[in-house]
């Protein structure tokens, strides 16, 4: 008999603020909602979300890592100093965040079903892969969160 496949619990009555923040493991996750969010963001995450939101959706660095968003001496300095990311690489990781939390949901949790919309082409993305997307601008990553939500209203998949 095969192992359970590793879920991620995406509902409950959490404000949208507060699940994003607890996707990112922001201290305190509870008690953000939009306005706290949007300071947080402002004043930078701690360096270490980075890290955090790559480990929620590929533990084991298939796809994705930690330096595919902070660049690597960059993250390594931050983390080194425990100083908080600035508000760009901030809006960055709130942005990629929001689609793999989005990603999740759709899949129920399921990390492998999440990764492997993530990493195929996709055609409605001219055979782009939805993480190169998501990882290159906020743009992309809206597009993303876009094209799910499509697919989750049945309009395209």
């Amino acid at each position: 008999m095969s192992a359970p496949k590793e879920r991620i619990a995406t509902s409950g009555s959490q404000s949208e603020a507060s699940k994003i923040a607890s996707f990112m493991g922001l201290p305190r996750s509870r008690e953000i909602d939009d306005l706290a969010l949007v300071e947080i963001v402002r004043r930078g995450f701690p360096a270490n979300t980075a890290k955090t939101v790559v480990q929620r959706v590929d533990p084991d660095g298939r796809f994705l890592l930690a330096t595919d968003i902070i660049p690597k001496s960059t993250l390594h300095r931050r983390l080194k100093n425990q100083k908080p990311l600035t508000k760009d690489e901030s809006e960055k990781i709130f942005a990629l965040s929001k689609v793999f939390a989005e990603v999740l949901r759709i899949y129920h949790g399921d990390k492998d079903l999440a990764a492997r919309f993530l990493i195929f082409p996709h055609p409605m993305l001219n055979n782009r892969p939805p993480i190169d997307l998501a990882k290159e601008s906020i743009a992309g990553a809206d597009l993303i969160l876009k094209v799910l939500a499509q697919a989750d209203a049945g309009v395209a998949a």
